[in-house]
């Protein structure tokens, strides 16, 4: 595999998984640093290839040779076991090497190999101290090949963006542009510079793009902040990106626009002019189906006032008939698209069809192996991903023991398995999983999970053996590095405290979006201070028009996630070819960061917050608000 078909290959990768594979992706460009000077010979040496069965006979016979040819025989071997994900063989290897005999010719390759050992153990902050050590910093400007210098940037770019560092990623990256040579490279470097971008509020590209004094990285701030200042109106968007290619000739950006921007100009052209909504307008989906109808239609509205080309819709009830009878009926009444069904039933009739006649946007996500018919989308809010989030981000903040706290009902169950199996697959460990079941067995599982029954019962028997009072504070078990927390916000402010009365109250807690409802309460919620949760941007954007709408007429918190789903189903319909087509690209929506997959199945990210004071706030906004608490 060649550098420039290895060096970018990450960019397919969902973000989500990012730092779970971002070790792999590290060990196979690294080939493009292992070989070059003083040395480019392939092999250990001359007579002995490197493999697995002559491993211990190669390190034996490289500590007679060089310090040189034996740090670079050592390090061709960690490269082969990180290849071969054998982390532990490698880093064991590794450590064989004194940092203090390294050659500087070799500096910048043992670096990178140490933070890519880091990496597979998900120590992203040791990796870093590896990548910006100053000796290495220095190496890699002033002796290291080219080849090594785009590596080495490149891996420090990527780790950034697993940081969650978007800026330094982009600046990174911006720098990283003047070394390439290659244009296949160069254009996958400006693909993940995009994907950086795009992961920044508005806000914050708006102000980049004012502040930089960098002109292209000033250009590449302004174009995202159009960009995603206009994503739900693609006409607009499209006037903004073709007046910036205008005013900006001589930008990289303007000679090869981001894959998502070159297709705006066909997707406004192929807008539907017809849709129909299929949804139960009867029957126990009913209110779901009208929450989802109304946000539908509060997105359709405003972009009608906003002077956008809209389709004509049409309803249809699905409560009662047969639902290939209902669907073909709104395709041969002339319906380009189709938004529906809500029932998971009637969507796994649709997808039994070999094909359907027009692209399908289903309001809900099968689950299973089921294959689907051609152009029918999933766009549901399965809980199943928000506890695959929990696990991610857990794993990503470096907790590796997980314990759970879950109820005893089918969604605790789904939720429970999903996070287990995500957890586990990352190489964390379960070291409880303990169930609820109702408010009055809160504090006996809670005392029985951080395990302070031992700690009583120590103290008993050594005030009998002293025959007095001692005085004495139960610890609770140290094995524990966060709770993964499935709860309402009820159960919550009731669980929250009672890990506190058992001495828990330090211990981490991670929880899915049901632990806040949208309503800002400090007084209610103060007990829920410190939990992070992953959830909505709905409930954090006041400025949205739709939110607005729905807020005059309707106080109800019951359906809030519902009318997100609505908005950005009207929202994501003229985009499901670029969704489908461009893997990278999203759209950023009321539900979160949406994209599709190769089984068309509309993927979705959360935005993560947390309570402090009371308050939830983003975690982009967590930091300054406890500083002002403070």
């Amino acid at each position: 595999m060649t550098l420039k078909k290895i060096m970018y290959s990450d960019s397919r990768f969902k973000r989500k998984a990012l730092f779970y594979c971002f070790a792999i992706i590290i060990t196979t460009i690294i080939v493009a640093c292992g070989n070059n000077p003083p040395r480019e010979d392939a092999e250990v040496d001359d007579t002995t290839e490197l493999s697995f069965e002559n491993i211990n006979t190669i390190l034996e016979s490289a500590n007679t040779k060089t310090p040189y040819e034996r740090t670079k025989t050592y390090l061709d071997v960690v490269q082969m076991l990180l290849d071969a994900e054998e982390i532990d063989w490698a880093r064991n290897t590794l450590a064989q090497v004194n940092p203090n005999t390294v050659p500087i010719e070799l500096s910048v390759r043992y670096a990178v190999l140490n933070a890519a050992t880091a990496m597979a153990q998900g120590q992203l902050f040791v990796a870093k101290r590896y990548l910006w050590d100053e000796n290495v910093v220095k190496a890699a400007k002033e002796s290291a090949s080219m080849d090594q210098r785009i590596t080495f940037h490149h891996v420090r770019a990527q780790l950034l963006y697993s940081l969650a560092d978007y800026r330094a990623s982009i600046a990174e990256r911006i720098s990283l542009a003047s070394l390439i040579q290659d244009p296949e490279q160069s254009e996958k470097n400006q693909d993940l510079i995009w994907q950086a971008l795009m992961e920044l509020p508005y806000k914050d590209l708006m102000l980049e793009s004012q502040m930089q004094n960098n002109r292209i990285a000033r250009g590449w701030y302004n174009l995202a902040a159009l960009s995603k200042n206009n994503q739900t109106n693609i006409r607009l968007q499209l006037q903004e990106v073709e007046n910036w290619v205008m005013n900006w000739p001589e930008h990289p950006a303007s000679l090869s626009l981001p894959a998502d921007l070159q297709l705006l100009k066909q997707l406004a052209e192929q807008q539907p002019q017809h849709i129909a909504v299929l949804l139960p307008m009867s029957g126990k989906l009913e209110p779901a189906a009208k929450a989802i109808r109304d946000g539908f239609m509060a997105a359709y509205y405003h972009a009608s006032e906003q002077g956008d080309q809209v389709a004509e819709l049409r309803f249809y009830d699905t409560a009662k008939d047969d639902i290939n009878i209902v669907y073909d009926n709104a395709v041969s009444s002339g319906a380009e698209l189709v938004v529906g069904p809500l029932e998971q039933e009637k969507i796994a009739e649709l997808a039994l069809r070999p094909e359907l006649p027009v692209p399908t946007l289903a309001l809900n996500r099968l689950t299973g192996p089921l294959d689907q018919a051609a152009k029918l989308f999933q766009f549901g809010l399965p809980l199943e991903d928000e506890a695959e989030q929990v696990a991610e981000q857990a794993w990503k903040d470096g907790h590796r023991r997980a314990m759970i706290l879950a109820p005893a009902s089918t969604n605790g169950d789904r939720s429970v398995v999903s996070f287990s199996e995500r957890w586990q697959a990352l190489g964390g460990e379960i070291i409880n999983d303990y169930r609820y079941k109702d408010q009055s067995t809160y504090s006996d599982l809670v005392k029985q999970a951080v395990d302070i029954k031992d700690s009583e019962e120590r103290r008993r028997d050594i005030r009998y053996l002293m025959g007095r009072p001692i005085e004495f504070e139960p610890r609770r078990r140290q094995d524990i590095d966060f709770i993964f927390l499935f709860a309402n916000a009820n159960q919550a402010r009731q669980i929250k405290p009672i890990l506190a009365f058992h001495y828990a109250g330090d211990v981490p807690v991670y929880a899915v979006k049901d632990v806040f409802n949208g309503r800002q309460d400090p007084k209610l919620n103060k007990d829920l201070n410190d939990i992070r949760f992953t959830t909505i941007p709905w409930y954090f954007e006041s400025e949205l028009p739709e939110r607005s709408d729905i807020a005059n007429y309707s106080n109800s918190i019951n359906f809030q996630t519902l009318y997100a789903l609505g908005v950005d189903a009207y929202h994501i319909h003229p985009r499901l070819r670029q969704l489908e087509s461009i893997k990278q690209a999203h759209f950023y929506g009321a539900t979160g960061a949406l994209s599709i997959d190769e089984k068309r199945k509309v993927l979705r990210e959360q935005i993560w917050a947390k309570f402090v004071n009371g308050y939830a706030y983003p975690t982009a906004s967590v930091d300054n608000k406890e500083e002002d608490a403070g």
